[in-house]
């Protein structure tokens, strides 16, 4: 840009004027001269000279001119930046945008629908911008989602770009933040994830092989330090989502980002399938995220959480679990609803052996020789009744624990096709070896 004229010192206020016929010597003579001669032979008391640098793109010198109008006008347009033309790679437009921005010419309450239409990018679920004060300066930054038709997501990113105080210039990017490139994004929300006061950006992404996306996120924070990351854990993939919400899902007083997930496959082999929750927690240092599963609707499920407990060392609360398990005649059973010999069959004689197990490792010898023989006696219809009733002899003729495990395995590998058809319930269920029954 050029600077006005009328900002340079006296000695530089040169323009050139023409003495004497063609071809005479040419001398510049000093401006406030050239005005005093202009009067005399205009006949003016008042010489009016505006002054415009060469080549006229500048902004102009503000004119008196009783004729003159908009000059205040026209050197705001001056210095406004018109909306670019769309780039090839729009989604890398970022830094043209933010001259635009700069330039005071654009809708940004609107969330720039003039750059949506002419740069022709495509529909996002939701918001197409947001403000917050991500870098904790006091004022608002200005988040943008830019998208462009791909299939079978929109390629897209997000643009993070500073206060007016700052001019607009461009932070950070979603698609720099998570090191890859990244298509069907959304905001999902500014919230404070970390309870300094200052919100974290949640942006999800999409990542599809054929009829099928997986929900990626990336959380933007300040908190750690001066820069913008992404504090998101290198685990938090959600899946196929149903819904998320933010609220305070592991009591700790602060807002939690709660991903609930759609069943893993709609394939009717993967069997009874359990609504699961991932809730992505502020621990301090990092952000966690921990499965939490709906409770049980069949009754495969539920003998599962008792697994987990009993596997995490847990055995109260396994045994406690068990136990609602072997008595349970509420939940589905989704062996039954299949047409097949019901679940139940083989769910109550097991639950009942696995609390036996845990009050043995307890140091209740007798509790679990009563709940050995309810698990044999009363199910000697069942695979596991009788493999019950093995452990059960084996206990009581002295063997250690140990050892009669050893010799319920090898009686149950006699029946492994039988053992292996009580415990399909579909690939999306863990599997149950016979070395896992009693070790």
């Amino acid at each position: 840009m050029y600077s006005s004229l009328s900002t340079l010192p006296p000695a530089a206020l040169r323009v050139p004027y023409a003495l004497g016929a063609p071809g005479a010597l040419r001398v510049l003579v000093p401006a406030a001269l050239l005005v005093a001669l202009l009067a005399i032979a205009c006949g003016s008391d008042s010489p009016e000279v505006s002054i415009r640098p060469i080549g006229g793109s500048a902004t102009a010198a503000p004119d008196a001119s009783p004729n003159a109008t908009g000059s205040a006008t026209a050197s705001a347009s001056a210095e406004a930046v018109e909306l670019p033309f769309a780039p090839t790679n729009r989604v890398g437009g970022g830094l043209l945008v933010a001259e635009y921005l700069a330039g005071g010419l654009a809708d940004i309450e609107g969330c720039l629908p003039e750059l949506v239409n002419d740069w022709e990018l495509s529909p996002v679920e939701g918001d197409r911008c947001a403000l917050g004060d991500i870098d904790a300066d006091g004022r608002d930054e200005l988040i943008y989602v830019v998208s462009v038709d791909g299939d079978p997501a929109p390629a897209g990113d997000v643009w993070f770009f500073d206060d007016a105080e700052g001019s607009y210039r461009l932070l950070t990017s979603a698609r720099a933040l998570a090191n890859e490139i990244l298509a069907g994004v959304n905001i999902e929300g500014l919230v404070d994830l970390t309870g300094d006061g200052f919100p974290e950006a949640v942006i999800s992404s999409q990542t599809c092989a054929g009829d099928r996306c997986t929900t990626g996120f990336v959380i933007a924070s300040r908190h750690r330090g001066l820069a913008i990351e992404d504090l998101a854990p290198d685990d938090l993939a959600a899946g196929s989502r149903e819904g998320l919400t933010f609220e305070d899902a592991s009591g700790d007083q602060l807002t939690d980002l709660v991903v609930r997930r759609e069943p893993e496959s709609d394939d009717p082999t993967a069997g009874p399938q359990r609504g699961v929750s991932l809730v992505v927690s502020w621990t301090g240092l990092r952000f966690r995220a921990d499965e939490d599963p709906d409770d049980p609707a069949f009754l495969i499920h539920l003998v599962q959480d008792a697994d987990d407990a009993y596997r995490g060392g847990d055995l109260v609360a396994a045994s406690d679990l068990y136990l609602q398990a072997a008595a349970d005649g509420a939940l589905r059973d989704w062996k039954a609803e299949q047409g097949e010999r019901a679940g139940r069959f083989e769910l109550a004689p097991y639950s009942l052996f696995r609390a036996a197990l845990a009050a043995q490792r307890s140091g209740d010898r007798q509790g679990a020789l009563d709940l050995l023989d309810r698990a044999f006696s009363g199910h000697q219809d069942s695979v596991m009744g009788l493999a019950a009733g093995v452990y059960l002899q084996a206990f009581q003729n002295g063997a250690t624990a140990g050892s009669a495990c050893q010799q319920t395995e090898q009686y149950l590998t006699r029946l492994q096709s039988v053992y292996d058809e009580v415990w399909d319930y579909g690939f999306a269920n863990p599997t149950h070896p016979i070395t896992s029954l009693c070790r």
